[in-house]
């Protein structure tokens, strides 16, 4: 984005420049996104900060009726403490049409329009972790806004209760902007640009690089349990479980999911950045004998001899049993070659 059009109005130093951007946004003409520094080696800059913090207090006073532009606020919010990904979320709203005009915060020595730093890092760890909430998580918002607000709070290192806040409450002040807010978070490359932003970041000291950490972690993965078992225990070994003729279908299905995942840009966000045509490709329906057997590996990795629980072998089991054994023939074979070489040795 150009910043030749600003021009800073007027009058005081710390009054907000403006600039106009056609960029589109879903049946809106005019709203506004206020930013900070663009570069990403300014993230901690109190002016930063600061347009983070006007951002939400923007947003928050949004009626029912600007659900587009809290929105855009909230989003905006984003990039203010990530500024990287500016370019991808103007690049989303241009798809739709209409214009953004960028409101942007000057440098200010005003310590009272700074924000508790660890406070704001928490809630833009809990705005992107909204990002890839699916629709059972965002009705879930609607009807408890504090249900997982805690977590990035936890990661940020900021106690609200400690700081004399009774309650953090949501971000949201009606219902319609949390719906409107994931909905235009699906534009475009918006959520990969983000998560690639908050990669980046991960190593970041502070309380921002833990919240980064936090994001990482809590959507390493998700929703792919079954499939990373699978992975860890059956396709990494070459298992013999996977050349077994009667798991042909199980098979087949395991082997598209794994193509799919290792061919996405960012295997471990699969499920939540993958079109949701492929969400089914990494259901646990698609091979549920092969998780069983995954997960009873796992769980029986400690035990020296496997034994099923009854008296006969289930299929789980069998599969088990198979997989296994071809790690006691390893080990026969690896200490039939070290008498080998005993003896040879004794020989000589």
């Amino acid at each position: 984005m150009s910043n030749s059009g600003d021009k800073q109005e007027a009058g005081s130093r710390n009054q907000i420049r403006q600039s106009s951007v056609k960029t589109p946004i879903p049946g809106i003409k005019d709203v506004d996104m206020i930013l900070g520094e663009l570069s990403a080696s300014t993230v901690s800059t109190n002016r930063n900060y600061a347009a983070f913090k006007l951002s939400l207090e923007r947003g928050r006073n949004a009626d029912v009726a600007q659900v587009g532009q809290a929105a855009i606020y909230y989003i905006g919010g984003i990039c203010c403490l990530l500024p990287e990904v500016t370019d991808d979320v103007f690049e989303g709203f241009r798809q739709k049409g209409g214009r953004v005009r960028v409101v942007r915060v000057p440098e200010s020595d005003d310590v009272s329009n700074i924000p508790n730093q660890k406070k704001a890092n928490a809630l833009f760890g809990w705005l992107v972790t909204m990002l890839y909430k699916n629709t059972n998580d965002i009705s879930n918002m609607v009807t408890d806004p504090e249900s997982d607000i805690k977590a990035p709070f936890h990661a940020a290192g900021y106690d609200p209760r400690g700081e004399g806040e009774d309650e953090v409450l949501s971000l949201f002040s009606h219902p319609k902007h949390v719906l409107c807010y994931w909905g235009y978070s699906q534009l475009g490359r918006i959520k990969e640009s983000v998560l690639k932003g908050i990669l980046n970041h991960t190593k970041d000291k502070g309380s921002f690089g833990d919240v980064c950490s936090y994001v990482v972690k809590a959507f390493s993965w998700k929703h792919m349990t079954g499939f990373c078992n699978v992975y860890k225990t059956l396709v990494l070994s070459d298992s013999p479980v996977l050349k077994f003729h009667g798991l042909a279908h199980e098979i087949e299905n395991l082997h598209r999911a794994v193509n799919a995942v290792s061919g996405s840009e960012m295997p471990r966000f699969f499920r939540i950045l993958a079109d949701v045509s492929k969400y089914h490709l990494v259901d646990r329906s698609m091979f549920p004998t092969l998780i069983a057997v995954s997960e009873q590996i796992m769980r029986t990795a400690a035990e020296v001899n496997f034994r099923p629980d009854g008296s006969r072998l289930s299929e789980v089991d069998y599969h088990v049993a198979m997989h296994r054994n071809q790690f006691a023939d390893a080990v026969e074979a690896h200490v039939m070659q070290f008498v080998n070489d005993r003896r040879q040795g004794d020989e000589g």
